[in-house]
């Protein structure tokens, strides 16, 4: 009878690292698809834009820190950090995306220090890339919050006919017209 020797693989706080950030990165997403959807059945174009490129934005992170874990030797934990919140108010939609935001900026950052102690430059540079990434998307829902904060009502009106527009010209070109 053959035994196999486990040996403790050197970089398993690197894949722990890893794995703790896809659980984040397939929440986040999930909840900006959510947001997204919303958005798009409110007509919010411009919003649900955002919202659908910042989703798959994340779904890519997941893919590159999953090629990390496996090339690492680890196995992809591919399970949601935490459930969709129905949030359908649009100010509070942003919010929310800021604070996920910050907080993946924050988890991060720490997590790229630990993995340059460990003596891992790629996952430490992975994380620091993803880092300036996600610093955008936080700017973006800044952004957005704001003019939401100054122009209201408006603000939405603008995007809702806009996305009212667009769809009148899709029904015309599918043979809708008489």
């Amino acid at each position: 009878m053959e035994t196999q020797v486990k040996t403790e693989n050197k970089y398993r706080v690197s894949i722990d690292l890893l794995n703790d950030a896809v659980g984040k990165e397939i929440a986040t997403s999930l909840q900006y698809m959510y947001f997204h959807t919303h958005f798009e059945d409110d007509r919010y174009r411009y919003l649900s834009r955002i919202l659908r490129e910042i989703s798959i934005a994340e779904m890519r992170h997941i893919e590159e820190f999953s090629d990390r874990i496996l090339f690492l030797q680890g196995d992809v934990d591919m399970n949601p950090s935490f459930r969709t919140r129905r949030i359908t108010e649009p100010k509070e939609m942003l919010r929310l995306a800021m604070q996920l935001e910050q907080s993946t900026i924050d988890s991060y950052n720490e997590a790229s220090r630990i993995a340059s102690e460990c003596k891992d430059a790629v996952t430490h540079r992975m994380f620091q890339d993803v880092i300036a990434e996600e610093e955008r998307h936080l700017d973006t829902f800044r952004t957005e919050l704001q003019n939401l904060i100054d122009y209201g009502g408006e603000y939405l009106a603008l995007q809702s006919a806009a996305g009212s527009e667009q769809a009148s010209r899709s029904f015309g070109r599918s043979g809708g017209e008489e």
